[in-house]
């Protein structure tokens, strides 16, 4: 069996955007883009033992130590993905791993690493992926950029659930007088939600609850800003959710699909929060109503139009007691399916597993390696022996940037799965790992 290469940008949607299309008002946060960078991280559950994880910040020694210490066998660089002094900052922060990755000088590659032949796995495909396929003589068995590109929108859909006909609430508007007339007539039945098409994790959805805040989305288009820029983009009434859920599957190369697993979600507003196991009852309902099936339809739909690869699709159960099996097709990698991989790799009965983040702020600079050794010494941090405890996933996501010379301070989360026999348990665990972090020198902002 071929070695693996396993890297990605895991704000996907940020690449594939393209420079001539309109956006939603939006504040850069250089803080939050470095979190996201660093979350690279969370792929080494999908490493085998002969495989190598490239991150951008490369991995803290102390987390290296400790996932191997839970059976891992991976190789990865301790050093971070740099072009050099001269060209870091923005303009290297602009680049995804893949742009990175090609623009390195001789010496710069982490050619040790990344062996010539090996299987690249990216968490997505995204610009200048096949470039680092054929500058690392890595096997090219990844779809075409433009197509992934294209099945990512929300555009896209919506337009599939006309072609398995699905119920379709969504409207595309391509011009402000659109969105004026349109967002006028869903208002008069409620709020809705204006999708951007590469919007993701909270980003890129402005939820609509009155003509004022519409008059002025449509102010903003019209702006300097937008200046002879593309419209387009997705409204849809806002549903009368009660809970989210996620399907995860695999279309191989051949177009045969293979369902992976459904994980629960608990949002955010519109973000991610948490993912957890289905209870019975909802995949007992998802087996009678169709769902599978129409998944199976997804992906041979995908597949006919020359995507194939990891599946995300996201969907609802409304407070009606309808099933929305169709929200947004996400044809990547995902959060849900990182949690799925945790769960392949514990394999334990009556064994719950459920996928948190925590966001933080610490002043001045904290150790990691602190953090893993008060998580050990208060007998939460997970071991093979215990079967239970804490999973920190994430080692550079917790301070991606060194302090701000004003405050002394900087944000960062903790991406960890907490792995569990029953609900006291899981809420001991969740006390004491906010209690270590506390001691540790981290705040926590939720």
């Amino acid at each position: 069996m071929k070695s693996a290469v396993h890297c990605g940008s895991l704000e996907s949607e940020r690449y594939w955007r393209e420079e001539d299309l309109a956006a939603l008002p939006a504040v850069p946060d250089v803080k939050a883009l470095a979190i996201v960078q660093a979350m690279d991280e969370l792929l080494f559950v999908f490493c085998g033992s002969r495989d190598t994880l490239l991150t951008r910040q490369g991995m803290d020694k102390s987390q290296y130590d400790y996932l191997h210490s839970l059976g891992y066998s991976f190789r990865t660089n301790m050093h971070p993905l740099s072009l050099g002094a001269e060209e870091a900052g923005a303009a290297e922060n602009a680049l995804n791993v893949f742009e990175l990755l090609g623009r390195l000088s001789p010496g710069q590659e982490p050619d040790s690493l990344i062996p010539e032949g090996g299987l690249l796995e990216p968490f997505a495909v995204l610009p200048g992926t096949h470039e680092v396929i054929r500058r690392y003589k890595l096997l090219p068995v990844l779809p075409d950029e433009q197509i992934v590109r294209s099945v990512n929108t929300k555009t896209y859909s919506a337009a599939m659930r006309e072609r398995l006909l699905l119920p379709n609430i969504a409207i595309v508007v391509r011009s402000t007088e659109e969105l004026l007339q349109s967002g006028q007539a869903l208002l008069e039945k409620g709020a809705f939600l204006i999708k951007d098409e590469y919007g993701v994790s909270g980003k890129g959805n402005q939820l609509v609850d009155s003509e004022r805040t519409l008059r002025r989305m449509a102010g903003y288009l019209e702006s300097s800003r937008n200046q002879d820029k593309r419209i387009q983009f997705v409204l849809e009434p806002l549903l009368d959710r009660e809970t989210d859920f996620s399907c995860q599957f695999h279309i191989d190369p051949e177009g045969q699909i293979s369902i992976l697993s459904v994980q629960q979600l608990v949002n955010n507003g519109f973000a991610f929060g948490e993912s957890h196991s289905p209870e019975p009852s909802l995949l007992e309902r998802l087996d009678r109503e169709g769902y599978w099936e129409t998944m199976h339809s997804i992906g041979r739909e995908l597949y006919s139009d020359g995507y194939y690869g990891d599946v995300c699709v996201d969907s609802m159960l409304l407070r009606d007691g309808s099933i929305a099996p169709l929200v947004e097709i996400n044809a990547r990698k995902s959060m849900s399916l990182i949690k799925h991989n945790v769960d392949r790799r514990l394999k334990q009965e009556g064994v719950h597993t459920c996928l948190i983040q925590i966001p933080l702020a610490a002043m001045g600079e904290v150790h990691y390696g602190d953090l893993l050794g008060r998580l050990e010494q208060e007998g939460v941090l997970f071991s093979l022996e215990a079967g239970e405890g804490v999973i920190p996933l994430t080692s550079r996501t917790l301070q991606p940037l060194r302090p701000s010379r004003t405050t002394g301070s900087t944000k960062g989360k903790l991406y960890a799965a907490l792995a569990y026999r029953s609900e006291d348990r899981k809420n001991r665990l969740t006390r004491t790992l906010d209690e270590s972090l506390l001691r540790t020198g981290y705040t926590i902002l939720r």
